[in-house]
């Protein structure tokens, strides 16, 4: 079954999915390229996995998150349009933000199995908390945002969309350092598809799926992001 955006005008495939590679590239450049494989290595090896080291990554990562804004807001005044049209601040049904709620808590769960203190409140956590708001920004109008929105409008299915996205941020969450882990990728495949299934069949409103995804940062950091420092230091 194949869905288009609410109101939005259609595009050829060849348009659709050039600006799906355009993004594509931009995030595995500068999320998986430079924040993911280079900075995540320079910081673990010069500051080891400290909470400091962690607050250090989290910066790097908001270095990479706002050009991805920029990105997006790019592509998007081109079209004389702005991020409203890819679903920000479009109403969501009741229902599908108490399931992404759950689905942030059950995510933020997640990051303290590999150990940490949920009620612990370092200095780092109140700023790691504020960037992980940006973050979260960041690629749900990048990914559930702009990809979805190109390629509904070329009448791509619900399931070849929600597939795209997931495994699109499976690959640059991945690369963990100068090691590659199929088993992050898996997991962010799973975790992201999830996110979009929720967009698409959830009337493709960003508010649940940004809700969902903030929350594991907000809830979640330092604990989650340290995790990616763990990873480098395994790898």
């Amino acid at each position: 079954m194949s869905t288009s955006s609410p109101q939005r005008p259609p595009l050829t495939k060849a348009a659709a999915w050039r600006e799906v590679g355009l993004t594509a590239a931009i995030l595995w450049l500068v999320l998986g390229g430079a924040c993911f494989f280079l900075g995540a290595q320079w910081i673990h090896d010069r500051w080891g996995k400290s909470l400091n080291a962690t607050l250090i990554l989290d910066v790097v990562f908001l270095i990479g998150c706002l050009v991805v804004i920029g990105f997006v807001l790019w592509r998007q005044r081109r079209q004389g349009e702005g991020i409203a049209e890819l679903g920000w601040g479009r109403p969501a049904r009741m229902p599908v933000v108490i399931i992404a709620v759950v689905y942030g808590l059950a995510w933020t769960s997640m990051s303290y199995m590999r150990g940490g203190d949920p009620l612990a409140f370092p200095w780092q956590r109140p700023i790691m908390m504020a960037i992980g708001l940006v973050l979260a920004f960041a690629e749900e109008i990048a990914v559930r945002g702009l990809i979805l929105d190109r390629l509904a409008r070329c009448g791509t299915s619900r399931l070849l969309q929600i597939v795209v996205t997931a495994g699109i941020m499976a690959v640059y969450h991945g690369v963990v350092g100068h090691s590659v882990w199929p088993s992050y990728m898996v997991s962010s495949f799973v975790l992201f598809g999830v996110l979009s299934v929720i967009y698409v069949y959830g009337g493709r409103s960003l508010t649940p799926v940004y809700i969902a995804h903030a929350m594991a940062h907000f809830l979640g950091d330092p604990a989650l992001m340290q995790g990616v420092l763990y990873g480098v230091g395994a790898g």
